[in-house]
C-alpha cells in the first residue's frame, strides 16, 4: 500500500514537470525584414518629410564619401542597379568609399534639400552593416548632359562621353562641362584634395555624381577618373563670320554702323543697340522697356554668307535676358531675302537654339545658343536674322546677344 503511494506521488510529481514545461514562455519569432531596391525606397517619397515605418532595407555600393574633402561631413552616396540616392549621416561618417552596405531603413526619414532628395539621419553603427568591403567597383551609368539637365539619375554615378571644360584653371568651385551644344555645373570643394589641380584642356569622358543643388550639377569623385584628353569639339576648320562687337565702345550705338550688319523696325521705332558694363560687354541688345510702344518688332541681320563650297557650316552665339515678361527673341535664315529694309517681306526659316533662363528680376548669364546646324542650306549665300517682339507696358523684356561665329565644323 505504501509502495502504490509513492509510485502515485512519483506520476503526480512527473506530470506536473511536464505541465510546468509546457508553460515555459516562448520567444517571439525575429522580424522579418523584406529587402527592397534604391529605387523602390525612393519610390516610398511621398513628399516634405516622409519617415520609412517599415521593417525594409536597401543594399548597394557607396560611391562617394567625405574622403577626398568634396563633401560635408555628414554625406555619402549610395547606388544599386536600379537608382542612387544621397544619404545624411548622424555623427561620425564611417562609410568608406566603393563598399558595399545595407542599410536598414525603418524609421528613417526623407528630406528634400534645394531640389536633391536626401534619406537620413542615419545611424551607422545601428542602422547599417558593412556586407563586403572590397566589392567589385561601381561601374557608371552612361548618359548624357540632356538627360541630366531633365532631371534623369539624380544621385547616381554617371559616365558622359565627349565633353570638355569651357574654362581654363583649376577645378575649384563652379565649372562648366559642355558637349557643345548642352551645358552642366561641375561643383567642387575648395577643400577637395584635388580642388587645386589643373583642368583637363581636352575632350573626352567625364565620371562623377550626378547631384542637385538648386539646379542639377556633377560632383567628382576622383580627377583621376577623368579622361579627357581629345580634340576639343566646337573648333572650326573655317570660319566665314566671327563677332564680339568689341568695337562698339559706346553705348547706345545701332548695331548697323559695323559693316554688313543691319537693323530695321518692323513695329514701333526700336532697333538693336550696343550696351555695356564695367565688368561685361560690349554686347548688342534689344527691348521695349520705356518704349511707349504696344508693339515692338526689331530686326537684326548679320552680314551674307556664302554657302556655295559649304559641307558642314553652323551657328554659335551666346543670347541673356533681363526682367523677362514675355518678349521673344528668335533665330531665322534666309536665302530669299536681298538686303532691303523690309526683311519681313522675305521667306525665312526659323532655328532652334538654347535659350538662358528666365530672368524675370535682374539679368541672366549669357548662354551658349549650342551649334545651330545651317547645313540645310549649303550651295547658297545665307542671311541670319535675330528678332525681337514685345511691347510696352507688359513685354519688355532685354534680350541681349554676343560672340556671334558662323562656321565649319
Amino acid at each position: 500500500m505504501k509502495t502504490k503511494c509513492i509510485l502515485a506521488g512519483l506520476m503526480i510529481f512527473a506530470a506536473t514537470l511536464i505541465i510546468s514545461c509546457d508553460r515555459e514562455p516562448v520567444l517571439p519569432p525575429e522580424p522579418v525584414i523584406e529587402y527592397i531596391t534604391i529605387a523602390q525606397l525612393r519610390d516610398m517619397y511621398t513628399g516634405g518629410i516622409t519617415t520609412v515605418d517599415t521593417n525594409v532595407y536597401i543594399r548597394g555600393l557607396i560611391t562617394l564619401t567625405p574622403e577626398f574633402g568634396n563633401l560635408p561631413d555628414f554625406i555619402a552616396y549610395v547606388q544599386d542597379s536600379t537608382a542612387g540616392i544621397c544619404l545624411t549621416v548622424e555623427g561620425t561618417n564611417s562609410f568608406a568609399m566603393n563598399s558595399e552596405v545595407k542599410i536598414f531603413c525603418r524609421d528613417i526619414s526623407f528630406t528634400p534639400y534645394n531640389g536633391l532628395l536626401q534619406f537620413g539621419d542615419i545611424n551607422i553603427a545601428e542602422q547599417s552593416e558593412v556586407v563586403s568591403l572590397t566589392p567589385a567597383p561601381p561601374v557608371p551609368v552612361s548618359t548624357s548632359i540632356g538627360e541630366l539637365l531633365n532631371g534623369e539619375h539624380q544621385a547616381e554615378y554617371v559616365s558622359i562621353a565627349g565633353v570638355q571644360f569651357r574654362s581654363t584653371g583649376t577645378f575649384s568651385g563652379e565649372k562648366v562641362l559642355t558637349d557643345c551644344i548642352s551645358e552642366i555645373e561641375v561643383y567642387t570643394r575648395s577643400d577637395a584634395v584635388f580642388s587645386s589641380r589643373i583642368l583637363p584642356a581636352g575632350n573626352g569622358t567625364f565620371r562623377g555624381i550626378a547631384s542637385v543643388f538648386n539646379t542639377t550639377q556633377l560632383l567628382l569623385r576622383e580627377d583621376t577618373e577623368l579622361d579627357m584628353t581629345g580634340n576639343l569639339c566646337g573648333i572650326p576648320s573655317y570660319i566665314y563670320l566671327e563677332q564680339n562687337f568689341n568695337t562698339l565702345t559706346t553705348r547706345y550705338v545701332d548695331v548697323s554702323v559695323l559693316p554688313g550688319w543691319k537693323t530695321y523696325s518692323e513695329a514701333g521705332t526700336k532697333t538693336w543697340h550696343s550696351n555695356s558694363t564695367t565688368n561685361l560687354g560690349p554686347w548688342i541688345q534689344a527691348t521695349a522697356f520705356n518704349s511707349g510702344q504696344a508693339s515692338v518688332i526689331t530686326w537684326m541681320i548679320a552680314p551674307q554668307i556664302d554657302l556655295t563650297v559649304a559641307v558642314e557650316p553652323y551657328i554659335t552665339f551666346e543670347s541673356a535676358n533681363g526682367y523677362d515678361n514675355g518678349a521673344t527673341l528668335e533665330l531665322f535664315a534666309s536665302t530669299d531675302y536681298t538686303g532691303s529694309s523690309t526683311p519681313w517681306t522675305s521667306a525665312w526659316t526659323k532655328l532652334t537654339f538654347n535659350l538662358p533662363p528666365s530672368s524675370p528680376s535682374g539679368f541672366s548669364s549669357f548662354v551658349p545658343s549650342g551649334i545651330v546646324d545651317l547645313s540645310a542650306f549649303n550651295g547658297s549665300t545665307l542671311y541670319i536674322a535675330w528678332v525681337y517682339k514685345g511691347g510696352a507696358p507688359s513685354k519688355t523684356t532685354t534680350w541681349e546677344v554676343d560672340n556671334v561665329v558662323i562656321a565649319e565644323e
